[in-house]
């Protein structure tokens, strides 16, 4: 939970222990607190929008299969583009409304999280890049021919106990 969140909680509940009837402004629209997390819809409306969701994505699964086998249709290029932009077009939308559901609230925060970890990161200059990727390869190549020699050492051995 990000500190703003957990401070506009908090003061919510200060407000409504206190007796006020005036609430802080909170720039999330937060619905309700339930086991320490923050939920950004009710729980009838997240069901509602997983099950929306998944009536959207296996329909165009499903009606494509069934359109593409069971139906004896001579399409064009152009008509098969049609049905396949469709059948993307519906994917994505049950993908999006997937993301209004709390957890697709918790996987967009994720997402703009590790953006922000992201930019932290020092990435190494093109010069330390390519030193590193020849020692990499120096090493493989090192260590794949100890393997062959053991291989060959071993395979003799076997042939002169096995003879």
């Amino acid at each position: 939970m990000s500190q703003t969140a957990s401070k506009a909680v908090k003061q919510a509940d200060k407000t409504a222990s206190a007796g006020t009837t005036k609430a802080p402004a909170v720039k999330k629209k937060i619905v309700k607190k339930q086991n320490g997390k923050i939920q950004f819809v009710s729980a009838p409306v997240n069901a509602f929008l997983w099950i929306v969701s998944a009536i959207l994505i296996c329909g165009a699964i499903f009606g494509n299969y069934y359109y593409s086998n069971y139906m004896v249709v001579d399409e064009t290029t152009l008509q098969r583009l049609g049905r396949v932009l469709l059948v993307i077009v519906t994917i994505v939308a049950g993908l999006a409304i997937l993301l209004l559901t709390n957890r697709g609230h918790d996987l967009l925060k994720f997402g703009s999280e590790s953006y922000t970890e992201l930019l932290k990161v020092v990435w190494p200059t093109r010069q330390e890049a390519v030193q590193t990727t020849v020692i990499v390869f120096i090493a493989v190549c090192v260590v794949s021919l100890f393997l062959y020699l053991c291989d060959v050492v071993f395979l003799e051995i076997v042939r002169m106990v096995t003879l």
